[in-house]
């Protein structure tokens, strides 16, 4: 997909072809569930020459609009504050960290870095397809809580309202949560994958919170890091208005539309196909990364 090539032909064609390739990638990706940064990313860095700084950045970008729309609603009914400022501190620390490394690379190892990056790209979108088919997420997991998770006083409870109730939950393994968003903060600053594909589960699957406290939460964690961690690319001049508003608002206006298909779809479907695009744009990843390193 040459977009380089359409830009430099027609300006106006090539904003009107980002924004339409960001608003489909971003309705597939809120019916299927998920953020659209993985995919964005993905297809962007595999299929197309847009430097990989721009991509990431631009995708970054995205992930803070997106979660701070999305969740907006439910922010202070059922997000976790505490949790969410608790596992924050490690995930924008390591995130800042991932943006300088990935900057790095691209700058002083040229192609033998921009292959690397595609290639562990590559590797990672591969992973996460696999994490689609087999991970299940819990809408109220049953948990004890443990002697660290007790002491810090993480749990919250909060209103549903589909219920009429008061859920009052556990939660646990806070050191172990602490970790893993260690390393999805490095992940995410590094390739611009923001990253609720990843603290959703930490939270839902190892910390058992309820799955909207898991996603809300998720939301307020990745506001907080990537906005700290797209300063960098930032102010390395990776943030390019002709690219990034068509992208961003064609990922965001998929917002409104797809809310409404997703209640005529069923969520499965959709998460097979898109299943079906991270493992293709992982493979196309590696081939490319490969072929950048001459392995």
């Amino acid at each position: 997909m040459n977009l380089m090539g359409l830009f430099i032909a027609n300006p106006l064609a090539f904003i009107v072809a980002v924004f339409a390739l960001s608003f489909s990638i971003g309705f597939v990706a809120i019916i299927a569930g998920t953020g659209g940064g993985v995919l964005f990313t993905s297809f962007l860095l595999g299929f197309t020459s847009i430097h990989p700084d721009i991509v990431r950045a631009t995708s970054l970008l995205a992930a803070i609009a997106g979660t701070r729309i999305g969740a907006q609603n439910y922010l202070r009914s059922i997000a976790n504050i505490r949790l969410a400022l608790l596992l924050a501190t490690p995930y924008t620390l390591f995130a800042v960290c991932g943006s300088y490394f990935g900057l790095y690379l691209t700058k002083h190892f040229g192609n033998i870095g921009i292959g690397a990056l595609k290639l562990a790209l590559g590797l990672i979108i591969i992973c996460i397809g696999i994490m689609y088919i087999f991970v299940k997420r819990s809408e109220y997991p049953a948990a004890r809580s443990d002697a660290i998770t007790e002491k810090l006083g993480l749990e919250i409870p909060y209103y549903e309202r589909s219920l009429n109730s008061i859920i009052e939950y556990k939660l646990r393994r806070a050191p172990l949560a602490l970790l893993l968003c260690c390393v999805v903060g490095f992940i995410s600053g590094t390739f611009g994958l923001g990253a609720g594909w990843a603290i959703v589960p930490t939270i839902n699957l190892v910390m058992l919170a309820p799955l909207k406290v898991a996603t809300t939460t998720s939301a307020v964690v990745i506001s907080i890091g990537d906005t700290a961690a797209v300063f960098p690319y930032m102010m390395s001049g990776s943030i390019i208005p002709i690219f990034a508003i068509p992208s961003v608002s064609g990922l965001m206006s998929r917002a409104r539309v797809g809310s409404s298909v997703a209640v005529k779809i069923k969520a499965k479907y959709v998460r097979n196909i898109l299943t079906f695009l991270l493992l293709f744009a992982g493979i196309k990843l590696l081939l490319v990364g490969a072929w950048m390193l001459r392995i």
